[in-house]
């Protein structure tokens, strides 16, 4: 089975597969250490959007691109609107979302390439970053798995629309996810635990009753409906660090209030 690792180039620390360096698929999940961002941002917040000044952001955007050898204007990103649509991304879509929100790719939450030389970038602070690589057919793609993606089956959706537009097979799909809120810290509503109960009813153990409160758990969640669709569980990559408990290593939505920095997700061809 394949395995995560933490990596480092100069000064910045991130997480990678080292199986997919080797076949010529960058991969990597930055931790929020060694930028230029301050205060609750502090200090390699990647998000345009939290209120951080946007020179700051763009100089820690192009810091993690130097660990691809490659520019700026070679990323691209969506919006991340917490739905399940899939972005097909081809060569014209170079540097769409890369130095400002507007040029993102409008009403989508994952990405899927062919196109050797593009990075796809998606951001994060507690959901889940599920990243793919067909190295068959030389496909890669992002989804960003929030409770509400995860609801939708985003991860789901990009196995199908890779197979749709790239004819990918779910058996040659390698899986990494991330770090993301752990049902250690992932609280809900009695409500939305029952909703999710009854939205996966053939998913067992998803929803954990402990001293009086519900937890969900995202990540197996989204393990479990990975395996459904044809992902050999033995090509799952599965990086189970919490987002909310490890402050020192990641910034957390829901342990920091809203106002927190954004980690990032990036997938590329080379």
């Amino acid at each position: 089975m394949k395995k995560w690792k933490w990596k480092k180039y100069k000064d910045i620390n991130y997480i990678g597969v080292d199986d997919w360096h080797k076949a010529g698929i960058n991969m990597a999940f930055s931790s929020r250490a060694e930028g230029v961002s301050g205060g609750p941002y502090s200090s390699l917040n990647l998000g345009l959007h939290v209120g951080d000044q946007r020179e700051s952001v763009l100089d820690n955007r192009c810091r993690c691109m130097e660990v691809f050898g490659t520019k700026l204007d070679s990323m691209v990103s969506c919006q991340q609107v917490h739905g399940n649509r899939v972005a097909v991304v081809f060569g014209e879509d170079a540097a769409c979302g890369a130095r400002d929100l507007e040029s993102a790719l409008e009403g989508y939450d994952a990405m899927i390439s062919n196109t050797p030389g593009l990075v796809l970038a998606t951001f994060y602070a507690d959901c889940l970053p599920i990243i793919f690589c067909d190295p068959q057919k030389r496909v890669v793609g992002v989804a960003h798995s929030g409770w509400k993606g995860t609801m939708g089956k985003i991860g789901i959706n990009a196995i199908c629309e890779m197979g749709k537009h790239f004819s990918s097979e779910p058996s040659d799909i390698e899986v990494f996810i991330g770090p993301g809120i752990g049902e250690c810290c992932f609280e809900v509503q009695e409500d939305l635990a029952f909703k999710v109960n009854r939205h996966f009813a053939q998913i067992d153990g998803i929803i954990n009753f402990r001293e009086n409160k519900y937890f969900w758990d995202l990540r197996l969640t989204n393990i479990k409906m990975l395996i459904s669709c044809g992902i050999q569980p033995t090509n799952i990559i599965n990086c189970d660090l919490c987002t909310s408990c490890l402050k020192d290593l990641f910034y957390s939505y829901r342990r920091d209030n809203g106002i927190t920095g954004r980690m990032g997700a990036f997938i590329g061809l080379r």
